[in-house]
């Protein structure tokens, strides 16, 4: 967590763009986006198809939501999302983008847009299955979150169930892809091909629609800050974790996403700090 400085402002702290959303998945950008905020990112962009744009709007008015072309994203968005990509220093690609054809071919120039750019990117959901074949996701910049299935369209290897299992798997596709790898389960494993970790918090409860959203908003926060990709995806599957088990305590099994970003707070307050 980054301390903060008593003569600060939001732009220390970070400007996180968020490109997705589609007609039927809307929540997920908001989501990511609020629980960026909530983690302590200084601003957040969300560049979203027309039809939805005021949608994620009415979630939270802490957001800055910037309408694209068309009821879906295109390639005839690219220049927009070019120039808020310019003024961002982190980009969180795919939460509820969809899988429209065209949507699927521009996100790996986005991805390539981004890293001449240098901006670090997170890449979820169907984001993913948009890269599978390419090479614009090989790079250190980048952190990929897939679950099993998903993981399986990327790499063509069934994961097996058990982190022990898991580690060499995902240990030896990060090391080829040079990306950072966050399989995501029941025990998440992170790993950059060379350092390892395996997460354990968290609970079935948490198997839930739009977790995923959060979770990418969080470690989306830390990239923001400049947080090295490796450590933004250890800490960021830690932190969703220990609030999913604190909601655990409160509410049992009947948690959803929205509860997880509110209990955000109370779970981080604990690694606040002034700079002396």
């Amino acid at each position: 967590m980054k301390p903060r400085d008593l003569h600060s402002h939001k732009g220390d702290y970070g400007r996180l763009l968020i490109v997705g959303g589609s007609d039927v998945y809307s929540g997920a950008p908001a989501l990511a986006g609020v629980a960026s905020l909530r983690t302590g990112v200084g601003l957040v962009f969300i560049a979203a198809p027309r039809g939805i744009a005021s949608v994620i709007r009415s979630y939270s008015p802490d957001l800055i939501v910037h309408q694209l072309s068309d009821s879906i994203i295109t390639s005839k968005d690219l220049a927009a999302i070019s120039r808020l990509l310019a003024q961002s220093d982190a980009l969180v690609l795919g939460p509820g983008i969809g899988r429209d054809s065209e949507t699927r071919a521009v996100i790996p120039r986005i991805v390539k847009k981004a890293n001449t750019m240098k901006k670090p990117i997170l890449i979820d959901a169907d984001a993913i299955r948009a890269v599978a074949g390419s090479d614009t996701y090989r790079h250190r910049n980048v952190v990929l979150t897939p679950h099993a299935g998903e993981f399986k369209a990327l790499s063509g290897v069934e994961a097996p169930l058990g982190w022990k299992k898991r580690v060499p798997i995902c240990v030896n596709f990060a090391k080829r892809e040079s990306c950072v790898l966050l399989l995501k389960g029941h025990e998440t494993v992170v790993t950059d091909g060379y350092k390892v970790k395996v997460n354990r918090t968290g609970n079935p409860g948490m198997a839930k629609g739009g977790m995923g959203d959060v979770l990418s908003g969080i470690i989306g926060a830390f990239l923001a800050q400049h947080a090295e990709p490796f450590h933004a995806a250890v800490a960021g599957a830690y932190l969703h974790g220990r609030a999913g088990d604190s909601l655990l305590r409160e509410k049992g099994f009947h948690m959803i996403s929205s509860d997880l970003v509110e209990i955000l707070p109370a779970v981080l307050k604990q690694y606040d700090r002034l700079r002396s």
